[in-house]
């Protein structure tokens, strides 16, 4: 690509200069027969305009990037090398206010409509078998780089280390500020409930009641068969009954006693674990105690040599069994998302709520990062891409300099010889 700029370039300048040389050649050419052929005057005149506008437009389109004949000391030469932090802020500027923008971004990413763009882009077969070749690959190198001793203990002492140094305590207690928060906790309880009551309305329930009842209370149960008033059954019913009378008042009162005593003890217990320090050493002792425990590290090394050797199984069983599975999910994917028109619309909001912010934390470093990069090059680099660019373009200044310099030139001596 840069050599055919090049080459453009290069073509473009032996045309302008062509010209030049053509026009010179056709002035000399009528000056020395004028006086044969008076009407070369009209050709004298065309081609020497031309060659001013050709000379002059080639000194303005130089005077752009170099100086001219290297003299230095002319003002206004060699404008881009001599300008270049100036023209460096000046892009960084252009490109932040006209292409950066959270507006302009924010509509090109809403046309680009970026759900449909990716369930477009896995339902194509081989995008999906390429993702799927990849994974097939990284799978592949995965295991033999994991089936390393030195990987399985790095991993082991890591973790146990991140675990050590982690505050259990106070991960706990954030964690049940969470699930509190406006009475969550409140559902699990009547779910706990429902089940409790459940579980003591069923016949076989009782009837163990009952026997736990007579195992706890024996003179009792000698007592009930000495009446033959079966007593300890009888207890054991209104065991029963209090108890599932009990669970119906805490579930249909959502004042209950039973529940303000249930969010006092849970409120109690995350205020102890956020500023207990008695409480905080005990749960940090029970997990640095798990932590050292011999079993527990057998037990982890053993499930990462498990988890290892049932990767390796399924890679070796058949790669291209896992490739396909792969593109299958992958398609599937696809399918599943230009089905579900509200999952476009959710990844397309999300998207274009979390973009603004984005750009505007990200604008400012691009056009730094471009201001730099003009900046870091040297003077020939900067001068020879802008060339490459913009320079053929620049050529026609001196072409048109030369055709409308000349006509102008004819125009003046027409005027001229009319005047007279």
């Amino acid at each position: 690509m840069q050599d055919e700029r090049d080459s453009r370039l290069r073509r473009m300048k032996w045309r302008a200069t062509g010209l030049l040389v053509l026009a010179g050649a056709v002035y000399v050419a009528a000056e020395s027969l004028r006086g044969q052929h008076p009407w070369l005057y009209w050709a004298s005149v065309t081609a020497e305009a031309s060659m001013v506008g050709a000379i002059a437009d080639w000194f303005a389109v130089t005077a752009i990037f170099h100086h001219p004949f290297g003299m230095r000391f002319i003002p206004h030469t060699a404008i881009v090398p001599r300008n270049r932090q100036r023209i460096a802020r000046g892009l960084s500027q252009f490109i932040q206010s006209n292409f950066l923008t959270s507006a302009a971004v924010v509509q090109r990413i809403r046309d680009f409509r970026p759900a449909r763009t990716l369930y477009g882009w896995l339902l194509r077969p081989q995008n999906a078998e390429a993702v799927a070749n990849y994974v097939v690959r990284l799978t592949a190198y995965g295991l033999q780089a994991l089936d390393d001793e030195r990987v399985g203990n790095y991993l082991q002492q890591t973790v146990a280390r991140r675990l050590k140094a982690a505050d259990v305590a106070g991960a706990a207690a954030q964690l049940l500020d969470v699930l509190t928060e406006k009475q969550r906790h409140h559902e699990l309880l009547d779910a706990a409930l429902r089940s409790l009551d459940d579980v003591l309305a069923r016949p076989d329930t009782q009837a163990f009641i009952a026997g736990e009842v007579a195992k706890s209370a024996p003179l009792l149960k000698w007592l009930s068969d000495w009446l033959g008033l079966k007593l300890d059954n009888r207890a054991a019913l209104k065991i029963v009954e209090v108890a599932v009378k009990k669970v119906s008042e805490v579930r249909r009162d959502q004042d209950h006693e039973l529940r303000r005593r249930f969010d006092a003890f849970v409120a109690d217990f995350i205020a102890r674990l956020k500023a207990d320090d008695s409480l905080r050493e005990r749960v940090h002792r029970l997990r640095d105690e798990a932590l050292d425990s011999p079993a527990l590290g057998r037990y982890l090394s053993g499930l990462w040599e498990e988890v290892r050797g049932w990767l390796a199984a399924e890679y070796d069983r058949s790669p291209s069994s896992l490739h396909q599975r792969v593109t299958a999910m992958l398609e599937g994917l696809g399918r599943t998302l230009r089905a579900d028109r509200e999952i476009q619309q959710w990844i397309d909001e999300q998207i274009l709520k979390a973009a603004p912010a984005i750009i505007e934390e990200h604008r400012a470093k691009i056009g730094a990062f471009i201001e730099d990069q003009i900046m870091g090059w040297h003077e020939e680099k900067l001068v020879g891409e802008l060339e490459r660019h913009i320079g053929p373009d620049l050529q026609y200044i001196r072409i048109n300099g030369t055709l409308v310099g000349g006509l102008a030139g004819l125009l003046i001596a027409a005027i001229t010889q009319l005047a007279r």
